[in-house]
């Protein structure tokens, strides 16, 4: 029974015990107010050793289970909300979908802002830097700078993130930005992973989890893995052009159910019609190249 019952009926004994006691022989007014108070001061005797154990079992039940709700939160899965951001005045058009992790604790915090700084980012089409942001406000603003230095007409952005993977102490958010100057040749695509460790709010990034060694390993099965993949998507020319003479392991890398998701940014593998290649390599056979160290290594395989 949850302690809630008590109380009920608690406060049922105690109304249903407010009754109007006559004394013979008083006056009206003075005969109800002694019988109403001698029937509180009883009731009151009888119901209180109640009403105070109920306290006490309701703080032994909602005290552990207030602490069992954090212990999720940070153990096993982070909690969050979909935020979204739009924006369309003077030729600007901005739209932002990115999830937000829910609580105060610092590591949240810390995830946020690093969700937001990557999410807010201008990669500049056709320029050689790119620039980054805390706030939205800012943000619109960098962006009426970029088209007034470079007169553009106008300027459309948008970012779309998604949590690709949420257990066991690891966040992983995929974002997909898409950025378009009025008045340029074409627009840019991009796709970053962010990877957390949801117990401290610290992005991994793959120096954190391969060594030399590791990774020339990780190059080799990957070249497998990613020609596999090619070849099933039917998207021969990534097989003619000369990328795989010099094939490398991006440092773009997702967390996903099936093992470890690699993904190459436009232009960084062959011309724009190739788009951005992705490929996984399984579980089974990353977690033995992953160093010991990681943060990956003791969450998905210990």
């Amino acid at each position: 029974m949850f302690p809630g019952s008590s109380i009920g009926s608690s406060v049922w004994l105690l109304t249903s015990r407010l009754q109007v006691r006559v004394l013979p022989g008083e006056p009206d007014i003075r005969r109800r107010f002694v019988g109403s108070a001698f029937s509180i001061s009883g009731c009151l005797f009888r119901v209180m050793p109640g009403i105070i154990l109920t306290f006490i079992c309701s703080l032994l039940f909602f005290i552990p289970a207030a602490h069992g709700s954090e212990r999720v939160l940070t153990d096993r899965f982070l909690a969050y909300t979909i935020k979204t951001f739009d924006y369309n005045q003077d030729g600007i058009v901005i739209k932002l979908k990115y999830p937000e992790v829910a609580g105060i604790n610092r590591q949240y915090r810390s995830i946020n802002r690093q969700i937001r700084k990557n999410l807010l980012t201008i990669r500049f089409p056709g320029k050689a830097t790119s620039q980054s942001f805390g706030e939205q406000k800012d943000f619109v603003q960098g962006v009426k700078r970029f088209i007034m230095r470079n007169n553009f007409k106008g300027y459309e952005f948008s970012s779309d993130a998604d949590v690709m993977y949420n257990s066991r102490n690891i966040f992983t958010v995929k974002i997909i930005n898409y950025e378009m100057p009025y008045g340029a040749a074409n627009g840019l695509n991009s796709l970053n992973y962010l990877n957390f460790d949801a117990g401290t709010g610290k992005g991994l990034n793959i120096n954190d989890c391969f060594s030399d060694p590791g990774r020339q390993e990780l190059a080799r099965r990957g070249k497998e893995f990613f020609v596999e993949k090619v070849k099933a998507d039917d998207v021969i020319d990534l097989l003619d052009n000369q990328f795989l003479d010099r094939f490398y392991i991006p440092a773009n890398f997702a967390v996903t159910d099936r093992g470890i998701e690699f993904a190459y940014q436009q232009y960084e593998v062959g011309p724009r019609p190739l788009g951005m290649p992705v490929f996984t390599i399984p579980h089974g056979e990353i977690k033995r190249l992953i160093d010991k160290s990681c943060t990956l290594k003791q969450c998905l395989y210990q």
